[in-house]
C-alpha cells in the first residue's frame, strides 16, 4: 500500500498572487501535482476530515492546518495555468517583442514602465489568489504512519509548529535549498543568518530525510549539523529537473541585429550583477552603440543601492543595457535560445539552474567558478571564471560576440520525471538515502578557454 502523505503548500499559498515563479515556487508546485497524481493511484482512508490518504496542508503559528481539497486543487490549477505553460502567451509575446525591439534600437526600453505595468497586474492576480487560498479547515487529524513532505523554507522558522511531528510513524521529508544566510551571511538582510538557522534547526529536528538540490549544499547541511552538535538524517541528493520549454530549442527564432547575452536572477549583491554593469559601462565607451546588449532578467532585490545608481544614472549603460522585471518560462526559453550567451557571474548558489538550462539549450555559458555551477554544468562545455576577475570576463564576453553564431550542442538533462521516480524509492524503501542512486557524486569538468567553448 502506498504510504499516506501530508504536504505543506505555505509557499503557494503565499505565493499564489505572482505572475512568475521564483525557482522555489517552481519546486513547490511541481511536488504539489506530484501529490494529486499519488492521491489518484491511492485506495481512500475512512477517517475524517477527509476521505483520501493524501492532503495539503500549511503551516500557522503554532500547528499544521488542513486545507479542503477543493480549494487547494483550485490554487494549484490556477498555478499551473500561470506558471507552468509551456505555450507562450499573447502578453509575454508582445512583451519579447519590445525586447527584441529595444536590443536592436528601435525602440527606448523602459524597465520602471515595465515595472509599473507587472506591478498592477500582480494585484489584480493578489485579489484573486487571496480569495481561492486564504480558507482552510481548522483542525488537522493523520494516520500515525503520514509522510510529511516540506520542499520550501517558508515558516520552517515557527520551530514549535512542527512538534506534531514527534508522533509515532510520523517521518519528515524536507528540501533544503541552501544555506547561504549561514555561510555567508555578508549577501543577505541582517535578520536572516538567525532565522535561517531556525529553519535549519527545524529540519534537523525532525527529518528523517532530507533532499538537497545539490552536493554542495549537503556540504554545507552536515558542516552545520556537526557544528550544532547534531547527528545528520540521512541526506539525498536530488536535482531539480529541467523544464519542458527548456529542453529544446524553439525552431522558429528569427536573430536579433544586435548580439546581446542574458543574465537571470534577483538584482541583489550575491548575483554579481555590479561586475557585468561595469564590463558594460567599458563595452560603451570602447564600442558606442555597436556594443553587444545586456539583458537582465529579475525583480529588484534588497542592498542594491550601488547597482541601481547604476542602471538608472549611468550615462554610458540606457540602449545597451536591458532590465526586465519577469517573464515566464516559455519566453524565458525564446529569449535564452535568441542570446549568444548566458553569464551567470554569482559569489555563491545553491544550484546554478540557469546554467543548466542554458546548457540544454546548447547556449553557450560564462558562469563564476563556484561549486555550485560546475555541478549543474554536469560535465557539459562551460567558461568558468573567477567572479571577480573583470579583464577574464571582458576577454570572454569580447571572444564570444565576435561569433554569435556558435552554438554547443544540446544535452539531455534529467527531467522531473526522473526525480519523482527517485523520490518514491526514497520514501517508499528503507534503504539509506546515502546509498541510493539519487545520491550523485559532483562530475568535474575542465576549466576551459573562451575559445574552447566555440570549437
Amino acid at each position: 500500500m502506498v504510504k499516506p502523505v501530508v504536504m505543506d503548500i505555505s509557499r503557494l499559498m503565499e505565493r499564489a498572487h505572482c505572475p512568475t515563479p521564483t525557482g522555489i515556487d517552481r519546486y513547490e508546485l511541481h511536488y504539489a501535482n506530484w501529490l494529486n497524481e499519488r492521491r489518484k493511484q491511492t485506495a481512500p482512508i475512512n477517517f475524517d476530515p477527509f476521505p483520501q490518504s493524501s492532503w495539503f496542508v500549511e503551516t500557522s503559528h503554532s500547528s499544521a492546518v488542513a486545507i479542503p481539497s477543493k480549494r487547494a486543487d483550485a490554487l494549484v490549477s490556477i498555478l499551473n495555468s500561470r506558471w507552468a505553460a509551456t505555450e507562450i502567451s499573447p502578453a509575454q509575446t508582445a512583451l519579447l517583442d519590445r525586447i527584441f525591439a529595444a536590443i536592436d534600437g528601435k525602440i527606448r526600453w523602459q524597465a520602471t514602465a515595465e515595472a509599473k505595468t507587472g506591478e498592477a497586474h500582480t494585484q489584480k492576480l493578489r485579489k484573486v489568489a487571496h480569495a481561492v487560498a486564504n480558507h482552510f479547515a481548522p483542525s488537522l487529524r493523520l494516520p500515525d504512519s503520514t509522510t510529511f513532505v516540506h520542499v520550501s523554507h517558508s515558516r520552517l522558522e515557527r520551530t514549535s509548529a512542527f512538534s506534531w511531528l514527534g508522533k509515532a510513524g510520523r517521518t519528515g521529508v524536507f528540501y533544503v535549498h541552501d544555506l547561504i544566510p549561514l555561510s555567508h551571511p555578508e549577501f543577505v538582510r541582517p535578520e536572516e543568518p538567525e532565522r535561517h538557522r531556525r529553519r535549519m534547526e527545524t529540519v534537523l529536528k525532525h527529518a528523517s530525510l532530507v533532499l538537497c538540490n545539490s552536493q554542495v549544499t549537503a556540504r554545507v547541511l552536515r558542516t552545520f549539523a556537526q557544528q550544532s552538535n547534531r547527528t545528520p538524517p540521512s541526506i539525498a541528493v536530488l536535482p531539480p529537473g529541467v523544464e519542458q520549454c527548456f529542453r529544446s530549442s524553439p525552431s522558429d527564432m528569427a536573430p536579433t541585429r544586435m548580439p546581446y547575452f542574458v543574465t537571470l536572477g534577483t538584482i541583489e549583491p550575491r548575483k554579481n550583477h555590479i561586475l557585468l554593469l561595469h564590463l558594460w559601462q567599458y563595452l560603451a565607451e570602447r564600442d558606442g552603440p555597436m556594443a553587444p546588449r545586456l539583458v537582465i532578467v529579475g525583480k529588484r532585490g534588497w542592498e542594491n543601492s550601488h547597482i541601481l545608481a547604476m542602471l538608472e544614472r549611468c550615462p554610458a549603460l540606457p540602449g545597451l543595457v536591458i532590465e526586465v522585471p519577469g517573464l515566464e518560462d516559455a519566453a524565458l526559453a525564446r529569449l535564452i535560445t535568441g542570446a549568444v550567451a548566458l553569464l551567470a557571474p554569482s559569489f555563491t548558489e545553491g544550484y546554478g539552474m540557469p546554467v543548466a538550462e542554458a546548457i540544454a539549450l546548447g547556449i553557450p555559458v560564462i558562469a563564476s567558478n563556484i561549486s555550485a555551477h560546475r555541478e549543474a554544468a554536469a560535465g557539459q562545455p562551460a567558461i568558468f571564471l573567477d567572479p571577480l576577475d573583470g579583464l577574464n570576463w571582458k576577454a570572454a564576453v569580447d571572444t564570444i560576440a565576435a561569433s554569435p553564431q556558435r552554438r554547443m550542442k544540446s544535452s539531455t538533462p534529467s527531467g522531473w520525471d526522473t526525480h519523482f521516480d527517485d523520490l518514491e524509492t526514497l520514501i517508499e524503501t528503507d534503504l539509506s538515502a546515502r546509498r541510493h542512486a539519487a545520491q550523485r557524486a559532483s562530475r568535474g569538468t575542465e576549466r576551459l578557454s573562451p575559445s574552447a567553448i566555440l570549437q
